[in-house]
């Protein structure tokens, strides 16, 4: 049995649903954690080195919402690229999906390209309207920009990772994904520290690894011995095929935007209600305190590093759903479905009771005990840690959504999530209530609950039908 045989097999056939769905999580999950692994070292590294370290890690999370906004474009065409190219996949017509996986490609490219340019000449407009100010806003500027020339290399792994995906090839990815972060790892010290590049090193070694690992993603994409490939003589955007990724992709890639820029408008208001100008004692100087912004980025990277397992899982589940679907083996969508719900909650909960009792060494890394920072640290990730149960329902919502290739379902419940609930809360609590840094963290933690319940009214009315044209 050859290997696209077995993955087939294991997606379509195997009782032992279980074990499929972590058995093609794991390397996922693996991919993630050293990501973010990453992203803290950035982070551990400019705290060190940077004067103000507050100010430091802020100028570099402020710009996470940003960037996301611009990424969630190639996630949501990534989205509908697994959605629709599985399918194909599980009905065994591979003509079909190379002609999506082309067009994939060819619309990531084009997509990053523009971004690129929006982003570079964008960021110093977005930074003021966020209200950054001096420091924050010159860190933050030179930060984006320098990110925004990695996008189209960025966009073009996310379709070499959905085509794979799709298949159920989540190892090579993953082989990618983590020479570029080790290659990244081994820079952001030289260039953060060694050079004394400070937040704008940490910006150029992301975009360096990502350059030197796309060629090899773009070879793989034309040529390997397993899975499928795209095709050098139909690399061109053809309607009839491009319009349904488009199309299911729009919803995904919006919801994702949005709800960036939620995160925008909720960076923004920490901005302008915890942030204030100070004379420093000891030096004349006037500073900026950043630090429920700091508290606010060092405890969503801590819980991110939880929530890996069930975004791995919830990404493997549309693959999963996809492909039965392509198959036209609804009961074992459904039971798919159920089964990766069940696995996610069972991790999120020893996750949560596990990490809970950390939180204060886990702050040490990167904040001296006994500052209001550390303190703001430690007790926002209390709530983000007792709500990691309800982001595995969450996520596997998300991908129940996304494998049916409802993504009009993940927009809304992104959308709902962000906008209906936890921004209007989190103003509520804020500025009429009054409860300073605990009122955000309350806000997002009842957002996460009352989801929960939104997510089970829109999955029961998903039909689990085939998106695609099959000729069966």
């Amino acid at each position: 049995m050859s290997k696209d045989d077995s993955k087939r097999y294991l997606i379509l056939k195997d009782p032992r649903i279980f074990r499929g769905l972590f058995f093609l999580a794991l390397p996922i999950m693996l991919n993630n954690l050293i990501k973010t692994i990453h992203d803290v070292i950035d982070i551990i590294f400019v705290a060190r080195v940077v004067e103000d370290s507050a100010s430091g890690v802020s100028a570099i999370s402020t710009t996470f919402p940003v960037m996301f906004t611009f990424i969630s474009l190639g996630i949501g065409l990534s989205i509908a690229g697994t959605a629709l190219i599985s399918q194909w996949v599980g009905s065994n017509q591979i003509e079909q999906a190379r002609k999506y996986a082309t067009n994939l490609v060819y619309l990531s490219v084009i997509t990053g390209l523009i971004l690129t340019v929006v982003g570079y000449f964008g960021a110093p407009y977005v930074m003021q309207l966020m209200g950054a100010e001096d420091y924050l806003l010159e860190k933050s500027v030179a930060y984006l920009r320098i990110r925004s020339f990695e996008l189209t290399f960025l966009f073009i792994f996310f379709a070499y990772q959905s085509i794979r995906q799709s298949t159920g090839d989540t190892v090579s990815p993953v082989i990618f994904g983590v020479f570029t972060v080790v290659l990244n790892i081994i820079l952001s010290p030289i260039l953060i520290m060694v050079l004394d590049m400070g937040v704008e090193g940490a910006a150029i070694a992301t975009l360096t690894a990502q350059a030197v690992v796309a060629p090899f993603v773009v070879y793989r994409l034309f040529r390997s011995k397993s899975g499928l490939t795209i095709s050098v003589k139909r690399f061109k955007l053809e309607k009839r095929v491009s319009r349904p990724i488009i199309q299911t992709g729009i919803p995904a890639a919006f919801g994702q935007a949005i709800t960036a820029i939620g995160f925008i408008v909720l960076t923004s208001v920490l901005i302008h209600k915890f942030s204030y100008k100070y004379i420093d004692i000891s030096t004349g100087l006037e500073l900026v305190n950043n630090d429920v912004i700091g508290a606010f980025s060092v405890g969503n990277r801590i819980s991110s590093l939880a929530l890996h397992p069930v975004m791995a899982i919830g990404g493997v589940l549309s693959a999963f759903i996809g492909q039965n679907i392509g198959n036209l083996n609804v009961e074992r969508a459904k039971e798919s479905f159920h089964k990766g719900l069940i696995l996610s909650l069972i991790i999120m909960a020893i996750l949560s009771m596990v990490l809970l009792p950390l939180r204060g060494t886990l702050a040490t890394i990167f904040y001296e005990r006994g500052t209001d920072v550390f303190d703001l640290t430690v007790k926002y990730m209390f709530f983000l840690l007792i709500g990691l149960p309800l982001m595995a329902i969450f996520q596997a919502f998300i991908g129940a959504f996304n494998g049916t290739g409802h993504t009009k379902y993940t927009f809304w419940v992104s959308i709902i999530r962000l906008w209906g609930l936890r921004i209007p809360v989190i103003l509520l609590l804020v500025y009429v209530i009054d409860m300073g840094p605990r009122g955000v963290w309350t806000g997002m933690l009842i957002s996460n609950f009352v989801i929960a319940f939104v997510g089970y009214f829109f999955y029961k009315k998903l039909d689990f039908k085939p998106k695609v044209q099959l000729d069966i």
